[in-house]
C-alpha cells in the first residue's frame, strides 16, 4: 500500500477527531479516514503514508451509518473546530463514554473500568462562552481571522459559528469589521512581520448567565499612540461589548497570551454566574466554556469530594476558584493552588463575594507547591489539570500526603488514564468515572474520576 492507492474499507471504529478508523490490507496497517463513520463501506484515496498509521479521503460512499446526520456549519469539515457535526448527539455521547472506556483500559491497565454513561449538555448548539481566533496577514487579505483548519495552521475564514452563544458572533462580526475599518493587519506566521502587521489572536468571552462581555485582541508589539485610539475606536463600535484590553505577546510559539495587559475601552474584568455563586475574572483566566455544564461537572465533582464530610482538602490547578466554592460549600477548608497569576488573584476575591471564608489560596505551579503541602494532612485531594495531565512532582506529592480519596477532573482521558495507573500503583483504586460532554459536536469530552485509598 503506497500513498496514491484507491482502496475499498468497512469502517470499523471512529477516532476523537471525528476520523473512521480502519486496518487495511494483508498488513492491518491503521488508516483514518475523514467523514466516515463506523459500519459505512468507502472507496478512499491514501493521502498520506506515515510510519504507523495514514490518512485517507473518500472518493465514494458504499454505504451510510444510520447515525449520520447533515451537519448544521457550511464550513464543517473545512473548519478543525467541530469534529462530530456528522453525527447524531445519541452517537455523540455514547463515542466519548467509549473514549474514556479505552483509555482507562488501554492506557490505565484497568479491567472493565467502572464507566458511568455520559452526562448530555443542556445545550448543544450555541453554548459556547468563548472564542478564541488566529489573526494573519496573508493571501493579498491584510486582515484574515478565523479557525484552524484540521492538522495545519491555515486559518479558514470566521463566519457566524452554531456553537458560539448568539453574542458572541454578534461582538465578532461587528469587532472584525471594526477592526478592519479602522486599518488594523494581522501578524504574519513563521515570518518577519510588516511594522503595520499587528494582530495575531482576538478573544470574545460572553456571560451566558449574565450580560457582561469581554473581548482581547493580542499583538505582538506594544500600541503606538494612533493604534490605541484606533483600536478604542472599534470597540466602541460594538453593541453590547462591556470592556476590550490589548496584550502584548512578542514571544514565538503558539501560546496565546503574553505577560502584559492594558485596558483599552470599558471593563476589564467580567463575571459569570453557575447556580448561587458569581464568579469575577479577567480575559486570559481560564474557565469552562460551557457555563451550564459546569455547573453539573462542579457539583458532581464536589459532591464525591464532599462524601464523608472531610475537614481539609487540597485543590490544585484552581483557576479563579470556581470549582472551590462548591468544595467550600461542605463546611471543609480549601487549600487552592493556581499558577496563572491573571487567574490565581481572583480566587480569595470570589470566595468573599460569595460569603465563602474557609478558602486559603496559594499562587505557585503545582508541582513545586504541592510537596511542600504534602506534609500537611489533607482528607481530600482535587486537581483538574491541564490538557498535559499532572506533572510526576504533583502525583509522588498526592501520594505523600496520603488522602483518604482523590477526585480527578480531566479534559484528556489519555493523560487522565496515564495518571490514574500512577496512583493506583501508589495505593488507589479508581472507584468510578463519569463523562460529562462539554463539548457538544467536538471530539473532546471532560471527565470527573474518583479513587480511594486501599493501601500502600
Amino acid at each position: 500500500m503506497i500513498q496514491g492507492d484507491k482502496i475499498k474499507v468497512t469502517i470499523s471504529d471512529l477516532n476523537n477527531e471525528g476520523e473512521g478508523v480502519v486496518r487495511a490490507g494483508d498488513e492491518r496497517f491503521v488508516v483514518f479516514v475523514a467523514d466516515a463513520l463506523p459500519g459505512e463501506e468507502v472507496e478512499a484515496r491514501l493521502v498520506t503514508k506515515k510510519k504507523n498509521y495514514g490518512t485517507a479521503k473518500v472518493l465514494r460512499r458504499l454505504s451510510e451509518s444510520p447515525g449520520r446526520i447533515t451537519p448544521a456549519c457550511g464550513i464543517f469539515g473545512r473548519c478543525g473546530g467541530c469534529q462530530l457535526q456528522h453525527i447524531s448527539y445519541g452517537a455523540q455521547l455514547r463515542m466519548k463514554r467509549k473514549t474514556v472506556v479505552d483509555a482507562l483500559e488501554r492506557i490505565g491497565g484497568i479491567e472493565a473500568p467502572n464507566v458511568h454513561e455520559c452526562v448530555p449538555s443542556p445545550e448543544l448548539w450555541g453554548y459556547r462562552n468563548k472564542a478564541s481566533l488566529p489573526v494573519q496577514s496573508l493571501g493579498g487579505e491584510s486582515l484574515r481571522a478565523g479557525f484552524y483548519r484540521p492538522r495545519s495552521h491555515d486559518i479558514i475564514p470566521y463566519s457566524d459559528c452554531p456553537v458560539l452563544l448568539p453574542q458572541i458572533n454578534r461582538n465578532l462580526n461587528g469587532l472584525l469589521a471594526a477592526l478592519r475599518e479602522e486599518g488594523f493587519c494581522g501578524a504574519r506566521e513563521g515570518r518577519r512581520s510588516l511594522p503595520n502587521e499587528l494582530i495575531r489572536h482576538i478573544v470574545v468571552r460572553q456571560a451566558q448567565f449574565g450580560e457582561d462581555s469581554l473581548c482581547a485582541v493580542i499583538g505582538r508589539r506594544p500600541l503606538s499612540k494612533k493604534e490605541e485610539k484606533s483600536l478604542r475606536s472599534a470597540a466602541q463600535k460594538i453593541k453590547g461589548l462591556s470592556g476590550m484590553v490589548y496584550n502584548i505577546n512578542d514571544s514565538p510559539g503558539n501560546f496565546i497570551w503574553g505577560g502584559r495587559t492594558i485596558p483599552i475601552y470599558g471593563a476589564e474584568l467580567m463575571s459569570e454566574r453557575l447556580g448561587r455563586y458569581k464568579f469575577t475574572f479577567e480575559a486570559s483566566s481560564f474557565f469552562q466554556v460551557n457555563s451550564s455544564q459546569a455547573l453539573s461537572l462542579y457539583e458532581y465533582a464536589a459532591g464525591l469530594a464532599l462524601d464523608g464530610a472531610p475537614g481539609k482538602i487540597l485543590e490544585l490547578y484552581s483557576g479563579v476558584g470556581s470549582l472551590t466554592a462548591f468544595l467550600a460549600a461542605g463546611g471543609a477548608e480549601v487549600t487552592a493552588v493556581e499558577s496563572w497569576l491573571p487567574a490565581a488573584k481572583y480566587i480569595a476575591g470570589n470566595a468573599e463575594r460569595n460569603g465563602i471564608k474557609k478558602i486559603v489560596p496559594h499562587t505557585a505551579q503545582a508541582e513545586d507547591i504541592a510537596e511542600s503541602l504534602s506534609g500537611s494532612r489533607c482528607d481530600v485531594v482535587v486537581v483538574d489539570p491541564p490538557r498535559s495531565g499532572c506533572d510526576e512532582k504533583v502525583i509522588a506529592a498526592m501520594l505523600k500526603a496520603v488522602p483518604e480519596r482523590i477526585v480527578y477532573v480531566s479534559c484528556n482521558p489519555a493523560t487522565l488514564a496515564r495518571d490514574i495507573k500512577r496512583l493506583a500503583e501508589g495505593g488507589y483504586t479508581p472507584l468510578e468515572a463519569r463523562p460529562f460532554d462539554m463539548f457538544p459536536q467536538t471530539g473532546h469530552v471532560e471527565t470527573a474520576a474518583l479513587l480511594v485509598k486501599t493501601g500502600k
